[in-house]
């Protein structure tokens, strides 16, 4: 039998309330859930739904109005560059520094010596299979590749957790299957927990080992998806009965809450 392994992330009852022009608008709602050290776990659900909160959160970006995260079982309460990194849609790259310079940046901001800061950039362009490309500025790289960069750049201080929020979503759809497969090949690799933000059900399903489900503002876990599919995976797979039946069961989650919300506005009219 597989020992369990031991959980990383753990959210308890965590909620979120702005305030907006002085009226409470409520977020999130008694979310939680638990993440295991090295898995790969999707969160998919309508949008304005606080996936993006939610995220921000759990980075230590943004405070809970109520719960707590856990990290390692320490409750986060600010960043915590040393075990969390965190990559968005736009890669954000410093367009005037070099491609190593980016990913060299947050190790020099953590105070390594240049010598160190050299070795670690050249092993994580080697990782994301850019190595020719170091003395490049982002601006003369594609999108794919800079998004490639940027997963080398919030790898490179050997963080524990990876959060992603949608950092495919502006690709194409040819760069984004690439991507798709360059993102399980790091992550067999490397052996991070990455927590991974997407719109797209089929994304969330082929990429993860679970799927978490939430529904509209508030924005509520609803439904976690077990995903058994094998591994390693390719894309002929998105075509098997049982990727569809995964699929089908998210979708019924988020079309129930769909109808749910419908008839909650027809009943506040």
């Amino acid at each position: 039998m597989t020992p369990a392994r031991p959980i990383v992330i753990e959210t308890r009852r965590l909620g979120k309330v702005f305030s907006v022009d002085r009226a409470p608008i409520v977020a999130l709602e008694d979310i939680s859930f638990s993440v295991p050290e090295g898995s790969f776990v999707s969160l998919v659900g309508p949008s304005g739904c606080g996936k993006s909160t939610l995220l921000q959160i759990l980075a230590g970006l943004v405070s809970s109005s109520s719960g707590e995260v856990l990290v390692d079982g320490v409750a986060v309460r600010h960043p915590v560059p040393d075990k969390i990194s965190v990559m968005f849609q736009d890669a954000t790259l410093l367009p005037w520094k070099r491609i190593t310079e980016n990913i060299e940046f947050p190790l020099e901001i953590a105070g390594m010596t240049a010598a160190e800061r050299h070795k670690r950039a050249a092993e994580m362009l080697a990782l994301v299979a850019l190595a020719e490309f170091g003395e490049r500025y982002p601006h003369e790289l594609s999108g794919g590749m800079r998004q490639r960069i940027a997963i080398a750049r919030a790898l490179a201080p050997n963080p524990r957790i990876l959060l992603m929020d949608e950092p495919f979503g502006a690709l194409d759809e040819q760069t984004r299957i690439k991507m798709g497969h360059e993102l399980l090949r790091i992550w067999a690799k490397t052996k991070k927990t990455i927590f991974f933000i997407t719109h797209s059900l089929t994304e969330a399903l082929f990429l993860s080992d679970t799927v978490l489900v939430m529904s509209h503002r508030p924005g509520r876990i609803v439904g976690v998806i077990e995903d058994t599919l094998p591994r390693p995976r390719t894309y002929d797979i998105i075509g098997s009965a049982e990727f569809g039946a995964a699929r089908n069961r998210i979708w019924k989650l988020i079309s129930q809450d769909d109808d749910e919300a419908a008839e909650g506005g027809m009943a506040s009219l």
